[in-house]
């Protein structure tokens, strides 16, 4: 992981020091920020808020749901009992980290049968219940005396992924709930159907427990401030419109700017867009967007194909034709559209916009891929 003192990393202070006083000055004990992957959250928590945070004198605590779905018990007692330990947040990050790497067993079966293959973590408390006994206790540990905490739950959607996970998440709503004038939480999500499964909906577990808060894009000062680092450490000044127009091309994600600086840096010709289009179709390649194409059913596909042209609701009897023409089938059922639609949920293809009928690619890059694949002679 990267210094803080990155020289690349654009500094989103004033928007750190405006979310954290949500907190600090009691009109919110959560937040709840919601922004697609690849769009600097992670950075914005550790950079930006971690130091305003700790400037208030928080104990901030950094647990990270994305990096061991598998596991996230583990990965929350750990980022708590290294949180006990002090020290510098990355240094604890990195010690975290450590801990967790996974031992995987290979189980024979019988003759014929495929052995299974279990992940485990390493740990001193064996059942669930103690576990999360142990947990509660990590956070009146953490809380002792005056001290304040601030939890970032980064893709926290990923708990909601697995049934197995719900007396996990009722036992960390209620340590939460009897700290509150000691704790205060700062929620992440990519996707907004997970989140809302966790906090919008009258049955979540967090229904009412945080402030919904949309994470917003970086704009054109961002790109302003790559571009002054590159100048200052590799030298030339590269083409500003060139730049925005392959950083606006890649639906401003700051991830694909930084891949295609990198790759600027190596190239002495340094043509901003044969670069911006070889960049786009490695890391199709590298995300295997072909693979998981050709690993769909056709309707899959043509619901893809549909989303990946603007259209956000499948259900309208002119859309059911237009998918049906798509994929050269009678136009498919409401049922079928459902049936499909759960299974690129679970892919994590696609993400509702309302939690009903409106749907958009959760990847845009993907949709660009599709889109451009599409209109190949």
């Amino acid at each position: 992981m990267s210094s803080p003192q990155d020289p690349w990393h654009f500094p989103r202070t004033t928007l750190a020091e405006t979310h954290f006083a949500l907190i600090d000055k009691g009109l919110a004990n959560a937040l709840v920020l919601f922004g697609r992957r690849r769009t600097g959250k992670t950075e914005f928590l550790l950079k930006d808020l971690t130091p305003v945070a700790e400037n208030a004198k928080r104990t901030v605590v950094y647990v990270n749901f994305w990096a061991s779905p598998l596991a996230p018990t583990a990965v929350l007692i750990r980022a708590l009992e290294t949180a006990l330990k002090g020290g510098p947040l990355f240094t604890r990050i990195g010690l975290a980290a450590e801990g967790l790497k996974p031992s995987v067993k290979v189980g024979a079966g019988a003759a014929g049968v495929q052995g299974e293959a279990a992940l485990e973590f390493k740990s001193a408390i064996a059942s669930s219940g103690d576990q999360l006994a142990h947990i509660d206790d990590l956070f009146a540990k953490l809380t002792s005396g005056k001290r304040k905490a601030l939890i970032l739950f980064d893709e926290v959607q990923e708990l909601a992924a697995e049934p197995g996970n719900a007396s996990l998440i009722a036992a960390l709503r209620t340590s939460l709930d009897i700290r509150k004038a000691n704790i205060a939480a700062v929620f992440t999500g990519s996707n907004r159907d997970g989140l809302n499964a966790m906090f919008a909906r009258r049955a979540a577990p967090f229904f009412q427990f945080a402030t919904a808060i949309d994470f917003p894009p970086l704009d054109d000062a961002f790109v302003d401030h790559l571009l002054a680092a590159f100048a200052q450490i590799v030298g030339p000044k590269l083409p500003r419109q060139a730049v925005l127009e392959a950083f606006h091309g890649a639906h401003r994600s700051p991830f694909f700017l930084r891949k295609l600086l990198e790759q600027l840096a190596l190239d002495p010709v340094r043509n901003v867009g044969v670069s911006a289009q070889a960049l786009r179709a490695r890391l199709a390649n590298d995300l295997g967007y072909d693979r998981i194409w050709l690993s769909l059913t056709p309707l899959q596909r043509g619901l893809l194909a549909h989303f990946a042209l603007g259209s956000s609701s499948p259900f309208s009897e002119v859309s059911r034709m237009s998918i049906g023409q798509a994929i050269a089938a009678p136009p498919p059922s409401t049922a079928q559209l459902q049936t499909a639609l759960r299974k690129l949920l679970r892919l994590k293809l696609v993400l509702r916009l309302d939690g009903r009928s409106e749907y958009v690619l959760d990847d845009p890059e993907l949709g660009a891929w599709i889109a451009a694949s599409l209109s190949e002679p």
